[in-house]
């Protein structure tokens, strides 16, 4: 199971990985929403890739027609948002998801909505505090 964060964790983030590769399925992002700079940095989860489908029904969430396999323990999803209808991904967008499905601000909304990768600052590697809970990501 993969780790999740929590309100008030302090993270590193590698600022380096995605001007290599590309975000993956699960990788944990940190991200400007809309590229907006005067915006808090935003700490979610990849579910969706360029090009796949991504939809919501009956608080699972379906990813290329398939129940998404979860790293983590979430809770049955309450409100689908815009991924009650089938969305799918541009060449650039990422599609993903707070790991406290039900009180998260993520891409099921419009003042997020899909990550183009542009937006992206890094991937969220490694969390130094708590120090009960320091480690990798």
């Amino acid at each position: 199971m993969s780790k999740t964060l929590n309100g008030g964790d302090q993270i590193l983030v590698n600022r380096f990985v995605y001007k290599v590769t590309d975000p993956k399925t699960n990788d944990i992002v940190v991200f400007l929403p809309n590229g907006n700079e005067k915006s808090h940095y935003y700490v979610k989860r990849v579910i969706g890739v360029p090009g796949d489908t991504v939809q919501i029904k009956n608080g699972t969430v379906y990813v290329n027609g398939k129940a998404f396999d979860e790293e983590t323990d979430v809770a049955s999803i309450e409100d689908a948002g815009l991924a009650a209808e089938e969305i799918t991904l541009g060449a650039d967008e990422y599609f993903v998801l707070g790991d406290n499905r039900n009180n998260s601000e993520d891409s099921r909304y419009a003042n997020i909505g899909n990550i183009k990768k542009d937006y992206i600052i890094g991937k969220a590697w490694f969390r130094i505090a708590p120090f009960s809970e320091i480690g990798f990501l």
